[in-house]
């Protein structure tokens, strides 16, 4: 399970501290007692930031923005990830609506590739490219929710002036990393709103979401494994804080999510690395009976020289494929390549939506965008 980096962990600082420290950062004024205030994980990012040749007034040139091409390829390249991720952010902007924020999905790179939130707010949010096609890497933007998030790998609040670039100051915002199945950094997904209306509760509403598109993850890539929910409460069983766990035929570990690996005191490098024999006092054939006899009910079962888990085993029961099924109808020219490059762009490189639009499947619209 992620440790929440907390940007600033000493009593909260006013937004003239903050603007002072980080002068006194940039400066070299290693005697700050505004400096000397921030926290750790706040200086690391803001020395990242530095690092990278940004200064925190003016701007930056060369920041990168991917074309409608470019974007509608990146999506396409994350299509697992897109999928999946659309059902969480629609959940959290149900909980924020109307609270002028908006939800976005990055990558692993910090590229935007779907956002989703109050007309209003996104707009604002555009001014300094809120929007898909953006990148927010710390290499480019400096300290923020999601390139602090990928770069520590854990979820983060960065709030008003804590942000390196002065002009994003008017931004609170909360992001939590997204880990595949295999232990890699996928992206983030964050909340961002105007920082007068900063609440704590979205912290742990981005939590919630990365394990809700942590949890889907595993269950397609998993969907044919032999699999394990395990928790240290019966009841918590099939439930958000469960933890996943993948074996292969001859009992390796070959996938989990967070939630697993913190049960069982494990770490992202065990993944591949360890038999279910090396964790739990237990042979994956016996696992196996448990799949058929126990008919899927949950059991406690000790791991090694540790505590008892209550665990729930099944095997193969299939799980939800987002891969787009094959385009086999005949190809009808609807849609001119001028129009194909004008329906992307105006959806901000959604394909779904602008196949839709353009009356063809997206796997023909990929198609010719590759032409």
């Amino acid at each position: 399970m992620s440790k929440v980096t907390k940007p600033n962990q000493t009593a909260p600082m006013t937004a003239a501290r903050l603007r002072e420290a980080r002068r006194a950062m940039v400066e070299g004024q290693a005697d700050s007692s505004d400096l000397a205030a921030c926290s750790p994980a706040l200086l690391r990012s803001w020395e990242r930031s530095r690092a990278a040749g940004l200064t925190p007034i003016g701007r930056t040139p060369g920041t990168p923005h991917a074309s409608a091409l470019q974007l509608a390829q990146a999506r396409e390249q994350q299509h697992e990830l897109v999928a999946h991720a659309r059902p969480a952010m629609e959940f959290i902007h149900e909980q924020t609506r109307d609270s002028d924020s908006i939800v976005l999905l990055s990558d692993a790179q910090g590229l935007l590739l779907d956002t989703l939130g109050d007309a209003g707010f996104a707009n604002r949010a555009e001014r300094v490219a809120l929007r898909p096609g953006a990148n927010w890497h710390e290499q480019w933007r400096g300290t923020n929710a999601i390139g602090t998030a990928l770069a520590e790998q854990s979820p983060v609040v960065v709030h008003g002036s804590e942000h390196y670039l002065e002009r994003n100051g008017f931004l609170t915002c909360a992001a939590a990393p997204i880990i595949d199945p295999a232990g890699t950094l996928l992206g983030a997904i964050d909340i961002s709103s105007d920082h007068r209306q900063f609440h704590r509760h979205t912290l742990g509403l981005v939590r919630s979401a990365a394990r809700m598109i942590e949890h889907r993850l595993f269950e397609t890539r998993h969907r044919d494994s032999l699999r394990l929910r395990i928790h240290k409460y019966r009841e918590g069983i099939a439930g958000l804080t469960e933890g996943l766990v993948a074996l292969s035929e001859d009992g390796w570990l070959i996938g989990a999510n967070m939630a697993g690996l913190h049960l069982l005191g494990l770490a992202r490098r065990d993944i591949a690395g360890l038999r279910i024999d090396a964790i739990f006092e237990t042979t994956v054939d016996m696992l196996h009976g448990h799949s058929r006899i126990g008919q899927g009910w949950p059991f406690e079962l000790r791991r090694i020289g540790g505590s008892v888990l209550w665990v729930q085993v099944e095997a193969c029961r299939g799980g939800i494929d987002v891969t787009p099924a094959p385009d086999t109808a005949q190809e009808t020219p609807r849609a001119l390549p001028d129009d194909v490059e004008r329906t992307v762009t105006e959806c901000q490189g959604n394909l779904s939506e602008a196949a839709r639009r353009l009356g063809i499947s997206r796997t023909t619209l990929y198609r010719r965008l590759q032409r």
